[in-house]
């Protein structure tokens, strides 16, 4: 019997082949695919375009509109001081190049009028005046002898002995006047406000140790710079700032009397304020500033400092019209202060003038 085989190993392996290579071309398609997606991410990325600010037109500032007003204006000096005493003084020593061999007192004692507060080395002065008050009771004993016995040729020896004896008591008066000027006595009841000096230091003449006080009157006493000091009067009204107690309203009594370095700290350096009756809290030393009105108009048109313009002798002002414009007016001014100028022509109450 004829019988036919067919072969389908081949075949077989022909469908497999065939599928085996669309899996492969699949699988490299896949691998193509993944290695593009890895090459891009390796590239370098484009960068963002940069996002620039926005530019916004600035805003031009406003300036300040003040308006003309109407009121009392003041122009004032002022200065700064001190409570002192209307008693007050500087102790010295008259007497130049001695050793101080006493101090008796220091600053805050009270003292009674020729107490001894300090006392200068006078050598042997004591017993010179000693010696000397013994000589005259002997001259005078003689003298009394001789007029018991005097004649008339005597007359002339008597002379002589009671000029001698006159000679004497002069001397006697000096060598007192010495002892006297090393002895610092105080000239009236009051308190030792400041002393400086020490048991052995040397004194100089007329130079200041300590300073004397009656504490039982004190008063104002400030100091204005010379340009202001032209500008007040004895009588003007003031007003006066204790740190201590408030303000006190008051009156100038005087100017400074002195300018002479040497009166510094005396109470003639100063223009003295009356304010009545000072507060219990009020003490000697205590800091003060002072006020003094030298001019005050009343009912005074005036704009603040900022809103006059010059230009060389020039005065005006920037105005804002009804209408929103603005124009420049010139104006004559008056009393100027540190807060207003006053205007004398030119603008009106009310008026909105423009600051600088």
């Amino acid at each position: 019997m004829l019988s036919i085989k067919w072969s389908t190993a081949g075949s077989f392996r022909t469908k497999a082949g065939r599928k085996a290579g669309r899996t492969a071309v699949k699988a490299l398609a896949w691998t193509a695919m993944i290695a593009m997606l890895a090459g891009c991410s390796l590239l370098p990325q484009e960068e963002e375009p940069e996002k620039l600010p926005e530019i916004r037109t600035p805003k031009i500032s406003q300036k300040p509109e003040y308006p003309v007003k109407r009121g009392a204006l003041e122009q004032t000096a002022s200065g700064s001081g001190k409570l002192m005493s209307d008693r007050e003084e500087n102790l010295v020593f008259t007497v130049d190049n001695r050793r101080i061999i006493d101090v008796r007192v220091k600053a805050g004692d009270r003292v009674k009028k020729g107490q001894v507060l300090a006392e200068l080395d006078s050598g042997d002065l004591e017993s010179q005046i000693v010696r000397k008050e013994i000589d005259i009771e002997k001259a005078e004993l003689d003298m009394k002898a001789a007029l018991r016995e005097s004649t008339t040729d005597q007359d002339i020896s008597l002379r002589k002995r009671q000029l001698e004896y006159e000679l004497m008591k002069h001397e006697l008066a000096k060598l007192r006047e010495q002892k006297a000027e090393s002895r610092l006595l105080a000239p009236y009841d009051g308190t030792i406000v400041s002393f400086t000096a020490e048991k052995g230091d040397f004194a100089k003449a007329y130079e200041k140790i300590g300073r004397i006080a009656d504490l039982s009157s004190l008063v104002v006493a400030v100091r204005f710079n010379s340009g202001d000091l032209k500008n007040i009067a004895p009588g003007m009204k003031a007003k006066v700032s204790l740190n201590a107690a408030g303000d006190l309203q008051g009156t100038v009594r005087r100017l400074p009397v002195s300018t002479d370095p040497k009166d510094e700290d005396t109470l003639d350096a100063y223009a003295l304020i009356d304010v009545g009756k000072l507060p219990a809290t009020a003490l000697h030393g205590n800091p003060l500033t002072a006020a003094v009105t030298v001019e005050r108009r009343e009912n005074a048109l005036y704009i603040p400092p900022a809103a006059l313009r010059k230009q060389n002798s020039r005065n005006y002002v920037l105005v804002t019209n009804p209408d929103g414009s603005k124009g420049e007016v010139d104006v004559e001014i008056g009393m100027q202060t540190s807060t207003a100028v006053e205007i004398i022509k030119g603008l009106e109450e009310g008026q909105k003038v423009v600051g600088k």
